[in-house]
């Protein structure tokens, strides 16, 4: 899936794990990876509250994180936010 988020916009927190109702239209994501396809001058940051960690959209840059672990039991920590565009826009590409 590519996304694109103009100035202003963002994605507010979330967790990328399926609810247990709709496990069985596929089984949990295991693994998230967004790529980055635009330098953003200014935020757009992908923000992982409770580790306390921001990444930088940088183009060519790569985030991967595990929103379940190998049994399937959800990662409280990695609710994370699209932080708002600030300058330019944001490209993405992500696969769950």
């Amino acid at each position: 899936q590519v996304v694109r988020y103009a100035l202003g916009q963002q994605f507010g927190w979330h967790y990328d794990e399926v609810p247990r109702a709709q496990l069985e239209n596929g089984g949990q994501r295991r693994a998230t990876l967004l790529v980055y396809l635009t330098d953003v001058p200014r935020g757009g940051g992908t923000a992982f509250r409770d580790l306390g960690v921001t990444v930088v959209p940088k183009k060519g840059r790569a985030l991967l994180f595990f929103p379940s672990d190998v049994d399937g039991v959800p990662d409280d920590r990695t609710l994370h936010a699209g932080e708002p565009v600030l300058q330019g826009e944001k490209w993405i590409a992500q696969i769950w």
